[in-house]
């Protein structure tokens, strides 16, 4: 999971450290609709996961995308 926080502060570009797995993501700056689309690209680029854009919108805290991408 650390390993997937740290590329998400990356994409983001948020101070290393900021992110915890219980972060809302409503309360990430930056947390908006091009970021799910960067998040997208990370999961494929990274993980090689295929995210639906849909399943992005039930997470509510970085564990959630976390899990989307097998990083629980």
């Amino acid at each position: 999971m650390q390993k997937f926080i740290q590329a998400l502060e990356a994409m983001l570009e948020v101070e290393p450290g900021t992110l915890q797995p219980a972060t809302p993501l409503k309360q990430i700056a930056g947390w908006d609709s091009m970021a799910a689309v960067g998040f997208l690209a990370l999961a494929d680029g990274e993980y090689g996961k295929a995210v639906a854009p849909s399943a992005i919108q039930q997470c509510a805290t970085v564990a959630d995308l976390g899990a989307l991408v097998g990083q629980v």
